[in-house]
């Protein structure tokens, strides 16, 4: 996809929004707002009532309901939304039940991507030891195959050769630090993977860097589908979704570009009622 820059309003906060801006962020009306509220659709912030008191939510329930009236307008049911949105929320609910920043949370998947490759290669490397030990294995044919195998490096080793680059201030926020590691060190690794894209996702802000020229490609859109003849929804993004869901046994799929959504969420004015 071809990119052009675009000017777009000031990054917001990640403070507590109102029923109005998000009507107005997610171009949704105030009876569809009414009944998702009504409907746990959306999650106001828990507060005592009274004179004068308005709805408050987390500023993330934006995203949620610009994302749920693409899927509304596709004619995805309430409780398919529901379904949806508990996946978000469980996967909120993870990190932020461990502390974790969103930036900590991207340099954890640097970490993820780092453990993965390290541990790949370390099983290629003892593949390679077996082939060495087999009789008649001549080395000097096999030069490549002979030099990874008498690689003997520690898995401790390894890793922190890999990760030391990614401590280096050029990374910003989302370098590696001691708290990150730590934070890896417990975290529960297939949980970590099954929260991720819903995590990262739901969490973005992003800025209007570009106008996308077209339909966007396969790989950059969100599929959802509905899991047999239930009201269940899952979703995946990236360029292997499609393949995924039929292997799934999705018959139908609905597939939407969520970053255009969310764009469009945090780069409008807020153009409506702040009750």
């Amino acid at each position: 996809m071809r990119a052009s820059r675009t000017q777009g309003w000031p990054m917001p906060t990640q403070e507590p929004i109102l029923r109005g801006d998000i009507m107005a962020k997610a171009e949704i009306t105030r009876d569809v707002m009414t009944f998702w509220v009504r409907g746990g659709v959306l999650r106001p912030i828990e507060a005592p009532t009274g004179v004068g008191f308005k709805l408050r939510f987390e500023w993330y329930e934006a995203n949620i309901a610009a994302i749920m009236n693409q899927l509304r307008i596709l004619g995805v049911s309430i409780k398919g939304m529901l379904s949806i949105c508990k996946v978000y929320r469980d996967a909120i609910a993870f990190f932020d039940g461990r502390g974790a920043t969103r930036d900590e949370v991207h340099a954890m998947w640097t970490l993820d991507i780092i453990e993965r490759n390290v541990i790949a290669r370390r099983v290629k490397r003892a593949g390679y030891r077996d082939i060495v030990e087999a009789p008649g294995f001549d080395p000097e044919k096999h030069p490549r195959i002979a030099e990874e195998a008498a690689d003997d490096i520690s898995m401790e080793d390894e890793l922190w050769a890999e990760i030391l680059p990614w401590t280096a201030e050029i990374h910003g926020a989302q370098k590696v630090t001691l708290r990150v590691m730590e934070l890896w060190q417990g975290m529960p690794r297939e949980e970590f993977r099954r929260h991720l894209d819903p995590y990262v996702t739901i969490t973005e802000q992003p800025e209007a860097s570009y106008t996308s020229e077209g339909v966007a490609p396969p790989e950059e859109l969100t599929y959802f589908w509905r899991v047999g003849e239930s009201d269940d929804y899952r979703f995946i993004w990236g360029a292997d979704a499609g393949k995924l869901a039929r292997a799934d046994g999705a018959k139908s799929m609905i597939a939407i570009d969520v970053s255009a959504v969310l764009r469009s969420v945090w780069n409008s004015p807020e153009g409506g009622a702040s009750a």
